[in-house]
């Protein structure tokens, strides 16, 4: 059994409200992100609905991002990098555990 991180990076700016990196760019830089610090990963677009801290509800380009044999202080440590460099309120993380395994 071991722990599989789901997390939903949502890619427009927390204050203009609009995407400003450009999504193939985004995944360029979440995928060296994770290329540096885990073993792999998966990374899916989405269409995401999110509410602001100021109640605004903002439809938005997101990316599922799945992460395999990763440890909570490492999503943790992405989360932070990822929040400063897309200017996000949060990042929505879902933690499981699943059987899984390398053959």
């Amino acid at each position: 059994m071991i722990k599989k991180f789901t997390l939903y990076l949502g890619l427009n700016d927390k204050d203009s409200k609009q995407q400003e990196v450009c999504t193939i760019e985004a995944y360029k830089i979440v995928s060296n992100l994770i290329s540096a610090d885990f073993d792999g990963g998966t990374i899916f677009e989405a269409k995401g609905i999110y509410k602001h801290e100021d109640g605004t509800i903002v439809s938005e380009t997101t990316l599922r991002i799945e992460l395999l044999f990763a440890e909570q202080q490492q999503v943790r440590a992405l989360c932070s990098t990822l929040k400063k460099m897309f200017n996000q309120e949060s990042i929505a993380v879902q933690e499981e555990v699943i059987n899984s395994q390398l053959w």
